[in-house]
């Protein structure tokens, strides 16, 4: 690798970032699981769930993967999955094809998790340039996110006509970033080993001690399965919000529109935002706009109240950006893609843990009363995050 193929992984790699997951599909995607399906909403959480364990199964194995034979050859494999995930997505009629589609995504996910952050962060290392990581990739992100704001406009106006166009839109764009991904170079921190078995789990089992025996990687974890699993919740719960408060499918488009120039901005402003805040600010800054609109939304039901989710997606544009950075100056690079897939692993179960419990509440109560619920929760957890976040870290101050 040389100077010249390091800096094209990164102008590749923005345009892989931007294309990586469907474009088309979010503001009608339960909507249009619960139509073509006939799944009840509950149905829905428990599907998610179940098919998280796939992920669990699979995080830690494919980020080893990548550490040993390359980030590159495995982003290509969960390119793939995803392109057939969607293929599966869009024929799909009976519950169970939407199980086994769910399960390729999941799989497809899990090839790309930690891969790709791996990839980038070892690029601008080579070039002496790590230090540009958080803000490189926040500007990255909000130029996604406005493509996503245009994309869910065209979402809302063609998904009227027929739901599943929206879908068959999503193709071209996940076959784009699929050929792409053979003008990648791997960086000489990954894929310079040949793989056997043995050095395969001995990676696994040596980056989830190194992260049980990490206190600020375990608090950074602890505080993006916090973030990650709240996001979940809630961003399952906007479509049947959205319904519930009686809003069209039009003003889905408008809200996704909406909500994605406003995580543009947050993520193009990454680096000014941190400036201004620093580590401490953004943690608490991040928690609020999370359990006070979902507080509101449970307790105020009205169609205004459906417009909190932006909040939301300013930590989505922010959160990524910044948690990335965070936790990638702690780790080598040796196993930097493992150790990100133990993180996805966590969180992931963590979901799985949380979605059968959610599904389960949304079966006894109302889903105003579940997102009141997941308020407090986040409120609560969050609460003992920043308590813990003090100590620690004025520990590690004293320390060094």
């Amino acid at each position: 690798m040389n100077k010249e193929k390091a800096l094209r992984n990164v102008r590749l790699y923005a345009i892989f970032w931007m294309l990586k997951e469907p474009l088309f599909w979010g503001p009608v995607l339960i909507i249009f699981i619960q139509m073509a399906s006939k799944m009840s909403l509950s149905e829905v959480y428990l599907m998610e769930s179940a098919c998280i364990v796939t992920a669990i199964l699979l995080q830690v194995p494919t980020g080893a993967l990548a550490d040993l034979i390359g980030r590159k050859k495995t982003m290509m494999i969960g390119s793939g999955l995803l392109i057939l995930m969607m293929l599966m997505f869009s024929c799909a009629t009976t519950k169970w094809e939407m199980w086994l589609a769910n399960i390729v995504a999941f799989a497809g996910y899990t090839f790309l998790s930690g891969a790709d952050s791996a990839l980038l962060y070892d690029s601008l290392r080579f070039l002496g340039r790590e230090s540009e990581h958080r803000n490189l990739l926040g500007k990255m992100s909000g130029y996604r996110f406005v493509l996503v704001a245009v994309c869910a406009l065209v979402c809302g106006w063609v998904s009227e006509i027929n739901i599943r166009w929206p879908l068959y839109l999503c193709l071209p764009p996940l076959a784009i970033n699929f050929l792409l991904l053979f003008f990648l170079t791997e960086p000489p921190y990954a894929g310079n080993k040949k793989y056997n078995s043995s050095g395969h789990f001995s990676l696994m089992k040596a980056s989830v001690l190194f992260v049980a025996n990490h206190k600020k990687v375990k608090w950074a974890i602890g505080f993006i399965v916090l973030v990650s699993v709240a996001g979940k919740l809630w961003f399952f719960s906007y479509n049947p919000y959205f319904q519930l408060v009686g809003l069209s499918l039009t003003k889905f488009g408008y809200i996704f529109c909406a909500l994605n120039l406003v995580a543009a901005v947050s993520s193009y402003s990454t680096q000014k935002i941190h400036d201004r805040l620093g580590d401490v600010g953004s943690i608490i800054v991040i928690l609020a706009c999370l359990f006070v609109p979902i507080l509101i939304m449970g307790t105020a039901v009205a169609p205004w109240a459906a417009w909190l989710v932006i909040t939301q997606n300013f930590v989505r544009g922010y959160f990524d950006p910044f948690m990335t950075d965070f936790l990638n100056q702690y780790l080598d690079s040796e196993n930097r893609a493992t150790v990100l897939s133990v993180k996805s692993a966590v969180s992931e179960l963590a979901q799985l843990i949380a979605l059968l419990a959610f599904g389960g509440l949304l079966a006894v109560w109302s889903l105003p009363v579940c997102l009141q619920i997941l308020g407090m929760t986040v409120l609560i957890g969050g609460a003992w995050l920043v308590f813990t976040y003090f100590r620690l870290f004025k520990e590690a101050k004293s320390v060094s």
